[in-house]
């Protein structure tokens, strides 16, 4: 679970005590901007922008930009974030302002570390050591120190080198301890909550939950309002401790609780419960909270990755633009050029990465959903439905079950697999009426007969797959005749419209499952 923008209100942390005067206009926008609720996004960037353009002060710009940032981070609004934040380190280098330099690089590299591109994390972090190199021994430096450990430990969490992140959190809390009522432990509240997190989430992946429930329950009693959305953050991690000791009952006590939460509708958070929930209700053999839960995840979990997608986009659009003005002022176009076909091949690079990656989060799906399926000696879930979806029944009783004895039987000798089977040859194979089997399948499958053979084609098709390699090397005409399509263009289309992936993608997938067992 990612940790979004922490530490961009370092940015703003420290109120600028020099700020020349001007008209009353800009002095009572400041005044204004002070007290602004931080979750009023759109009057701080309208105000800081006007404040901006009135004033020739670069550490007052910084400031300001900080402010922006520490809005947009709140509403978890990453690309905007992102956006301000370029401009910021602009303004940091040409103030050659050590600190706020610091600040910047260390945030520009736990947003890499948000979204998993972990070299430029480290280029950034190590950017970072080594401006601390300037600074006096000191408060500040013991003070930029604990940052830097702390965003390392976030580094090396995001890799899974669990052990080396532990260790990295634990330097970061003693370095913040020597600072707390110094000069530099401005809004040390925030950090030190969001600190005791970290530590408390790393014990975790090193199978100590009882360390972990200790440090994340002494995140929660620290009062701070800095990001309220911390909280959530921390909760979730106590859900997982919980889980880790067999407590789960407890554990979904704590995420349904969350989701109750007006203010916890934040994608990621919530895909990170909706995953939690689902394992959680399947260690307790609650099949169809497990089911509800799983499916919820998988729903949510393209939105979530989109908005990783955007974001990535929009860090290479800012480094590029940055290189740009570069160039510009050096005419290096040639310096550009080279960038934007490197910049250009890591997005194509990461778009691929990110494919493959929903790719496997789906064949998973499907896996999972069709070992749940033999498991409960159902070819395909019934849908949830309410008397207000479906029409009152007009099936007399002994009708209904006799038609539903017959569609297990047609179910368990895979029967749908000849291409010739339509909803009318089927009733008069089960000595019905089109009428009477149409509305069983609708109310009982939860779907229509086409939807309903074509699921069960499919489903037919994945176990096939998944459980025997040879199939890996049939052509996809093949796959489709053997589970009753007579086309490879529908079958290609069904497939997709069931799974959510091509059937190629689903090989490539099983490919390589089998290749790793």
């Amino acid at each position: 679970m990612k940790t979004l923008f922490l530490y961009l209100f370092l940015l703003s942390s420290t109120l600028l005590t020099a700020q020349h005067a001007g008209p009353k206009r800009i002095d009572s926008l400041k005044n204004v901007l002070e007290h602004t609720n931080n979750n009023d996004t759109g009057k701080i960037v309208k105000i800081a922008e006007e404040l901006i353009a009135n004033t020739d002060s670069d550490e007052e710009k910084f400031y300001l930009l900080g402010v922006i940032i520490s809005s947009y981070a709140t509403k978890n609004d990453r690309k905007k974030s992102i956006e301000y934040l370029f401009r910021a380190k602009q303004i940091a280098e040409n103030l050659n302002d050590v600190g706020l330099t610091i600040r910047v690089y260390a945030t520009i590299a736990s947003l890499y570390a948000s979204l998993k591109v972990n070299d430029k994390a480290m280029l950034y972090l190590k950017q970072a050591w080594q401006q601390t190199e300037k600074l006096p021994a000191g408060d500040e430096k013991s003070s930029m120190q604990a940052f830097l450990y702390n965003e390392q430990g976030n580094f090396y969490y995001n890799t899974e080198d669990y052990r080396q992140a532990n260790k990295n959190f634990s330097l970061s809390l003693g370095k913040f301890k020597e600072t707390l009522d110094g000069p530099a432990g401005a809004n040390t509240p925030f950090y030190y909550k969001s600190l005791l997190h970290n530590y408390g989430k790393s014990f975790l992946h090193l199978s100590q939950p009882d360390s972990s429930m200790l440090y994340l329950n002494r995140a929660l009693v620290i009062k701070d309002t800095l990001y309220p959305n911390l909280k959530y953050h921390i909760y979730l991690s106590l859900s997982e401790a919980y889980a880790a000791k067999a407590q789960y009952r407890r554990a979904t006590d704590t995420l349904e609780a969350l989701l109750k939460d007006k203010a916890f509708a934040i994608p990621e958070l919530q895909l990170a419960a909706y995953l939690n929930l689902s394992r959680n209700y399947k260690a307790l053999g609650d099949t169809e909270k497990y089911t509800f839960y799983n499916e919820k995840y998988l729903a949510l979990m393209p939105h979530v990755k989109q908005e990783d997608v955007e974001a990535i986009s929009t860090v290479y659009a800012a480094e590029q633009q940055e290189l740009l003005n570069k160039a510009k002022t050096s005419q290096s176009l040639l310096m550009w050029g080279i960038a934007g076909v490197v910049v250009a091949g890591a997005v194509v690079a990461y778009f691929t990465y990110r494919k493959r990656k929903r790719e496997k989060a789906i064949y998973t799906g499907v896996i999972q959903n069709l070992e749940r399926r033999l498991a409960s000696n159902t070819a395909v879930p019934q849908a949830a439905h309410t008397v207000t979806d479906i029409p009152q029944a007009t099936v007399p009783v002994p009708v209904e079950q006799d038609i539903l004895h017959k569609l297990a039987q047609f179910e368990a000798a895979n029967r749908f697999t000849s291409p010739k089977i339509t909803l009318a040859t089927l009733a008069v194979q089960f000595k019905t009426n089109t009428n009477y089997l149409s509305e069983v399948i609708n109310r009982e499958k939860g779907k229509n007969f086409n939807a309903y053979l074509n699921e069960l084609r499919i489903n037919y098709i994945c176990n096939l797959i998944h459980t025997n390699p040879e199939y890996l090397n049939y052509k996809i005409s093949y796959l489709a005749e053997s589970c009753g399509f007579a086309s490879h263009s529908s079958f290609a289309t069904v497939f997709k419209n069931v799974t959510g992936i091509s059937p190629s993608a689903f090989l490539k997938q099983a490919a390589k499952d089998f290749s790793n067992k």
